[in-house]
């Protein structure tokens, strides 16, 4: 489990505090803009930005994931898009160039000991620019070029692998979501967005086809996935509460775009999830939004990862970074942060005095203040340290529909579920309640059994439940996830 760090994170003691919390992986940015300002012959590299970023989350011990995005406007037509044909020998000396500097084999390595072994291909190349009205992209814009997009994986592939066979190259990360009028999949219902829905398969289908029988097929070793809240439940399986959220959302993604009958199929390649995240504010007329649900949202999304066995799940973000205008709708200041930060502060206070809740935003605990949602992931790694998912329980085990439970194994045999309740709607919908239920928890269930129950929240409050002579002991839960063990 992770999060998403950028620059400004390293300047405060975020890192560290994510690194307590038990955050193990940190995604960060590599922006061809800042490497390469100019072309130079032969080429000149400013490594200040990414030597700094990746080398304190390197020494905190966190295991990078890096995003190559934003092309330098000498090579390009357009920062998020295709790098002009007569510049590609550039973008893969850039691949080259980082790959070997981040490497740690001790050939031209990072002075401070940077390391990254996992990189990613631009950031939600399946935005379509030319239907994404004036909303801005968000690293990548390839969605209608998807052949465009798979010529740039191979290259940075085969360049990668010519500076260390053994680094993991990532095709993606996509969006999956929020998808054009013109390429929804049946039953979709929300909103018309800019990303395409096919734009994965049909830049896999290129590759295989553009390279059949080429030794770097398929030019990924995983496969990057993002997932957000909102549209969260489109993805549920027909059967609640299997394949609730997140989960639906993995499975129908390697099912629908990661095979292509008598063409490819790479559904054995690992997922991984490096944007997952819901903001604490502001609310609008549709969606509640406050700092409980965002820690609850923690807990349900990383656990629902565990069980889809992606390789990582990466949180959106350590801190807030998201500044809007002081022109109505507010939801352009969303607070995706597992802490506040004081740059976010700032903008408030300096661009828009009069925002609504600028006089709530509070940093009495320094530039970079936790949110209960960090305490949130530091209950939950450290509740599930070392256990091993199990499965998912039915309605039948749970003898409630609204009832999503999984179970995980710990070392020494005994068992640990992770359970809340499910409204089937986003958190946070208006005119929506939350859904409770009573659960009548069993030796089958949860062991060594004692009678006896454990029931932590995930904000880490406990209580006992039962008597030794109790064949079930009865829950009540609600939204708020908690685990569940047995105690002697």
């Amino acid at each position: 489990m992770g999060v998403q760090v950028f620059e400004a994170e390293v300047e405060t003691d975020a890192v560290m505090r994510l690194r307590a919390a038990g955050a193990n992986w940190a995604r960060v940015r590599a922006m061809w803009k800042l490497i390469e300002r100019e072309r130079r012959t032969p080429p000149v590299y400013d490594w200040t930005v990414t030597d700094w970023l990746f080398g304190d989350t390197t020494a905190a011990g966190m295991r990078n994931v890096a995003s190559v995005y934003a092309n330098p406007p000498w090579a390009a037509p357009t920062e998020c898009g295709p790098v002009a044909d007569e510049h590609m020998d550039r973008y893969a000396a850039l691949w080259t160039a980082l790959v070997e500097r981040y490497d740690g084999d001790g050939v031209d390595d990072a002075p401070n000991g940077a390391l990254v072994r996992y990189w990613q291909v631009s950031n939600e190349p399946d935005f379509d620019p030319t239907v994404a009205s004036d909303e801005g992209d968000y690293g990548g814009c390839f969605g209608h070029q998807p052949d465009a997009y798979a010529e740039h994986v191979a290259v940075a592939y085969r360049a990668a692998k010519a500076a260390d066979p053994t680094v993991q190259v990532g095709i993606g990360p996509f969006a999956y979501d929020r998808f054009t009028a013109q390429s929804a999949p049946p039953g979709w219902s929300a909103t018309p967005g800019p990303f395409v829905h096919d734009f994965a398969q049909r830049a896999m289908e290129h590759l295989h086809r553009a390279y059949p029988q080429d030794r770097d097929l398929p030019f990924f070793d995983f496969v990057g996935l993002h997932n957000y809240n909102d549209n969260g439940h489109f993805w549920d399986g027909p059967e609640r509460p299997l394949q609730t959220e997140l989960v639906g959302k993995v499975a129908r993604f390697r099912s629908e775009q990661l095979a292509l009958p008598a063409v490819y199929d790479v559904r054995a390649l690992p997922i991984m999830v490096s944007e997952t995240g819901l903001a604490s504010s502001p609310s609008d007329e549709f969606t509640e939004r406050s700092e409980a649900l965002q820690a609850m949202y923690v807990t349900q999304t990383l656990v629902r990862a565990l069980a889809a066995d992606v390789l990582a799940v990466i949180w959106y973000t350590a801190r807030d970074n998201i500044f809007g205008d002081c022109v109505p709708p507010h939801w352009d200041w969303l607070t995706f942060g597992l802490m506040r930060s004081d740059a976010y502060r700032q903008a408030l206070t300096t661009r828009c005095p009069i925002h609504p809740w600028v006089d709530e935003y509070d940093l009495s605990l320094g530039p970079a203040s936790p949110r209960p949602a960090l305490q949130a992931l530091s209950v939950l790694t450290e509740r599930l340290a070392g256990t091993a998912f199990d499965r998912q329980l039915t309605a039948a085990e749970t003898s409630d529909p609204a009832i999503e439970a999984y179970r995980f194994l710990e070392p020494g045999g005994g068992a640990v579920l992770a359970a809340w309740t499910t409204s089937g709607e986003r958190l946070g919908r208006r005119g929506v309640e939350p859904a409770h239920a009573r659960w009548s928890v069993t030796a089958e269930q949860v062991w060594p059994w004692s009678g006896r129950l454990r029931v932590t929240d995930h904000l880490g409050s406990y209580r006992q439940l039962g008597a030794a002579d109790e064949r079930a002991v009865e829950v009540l839960l609600g939204q708020e996830p908690v685990f569940v063990s047995s105690t002697p």
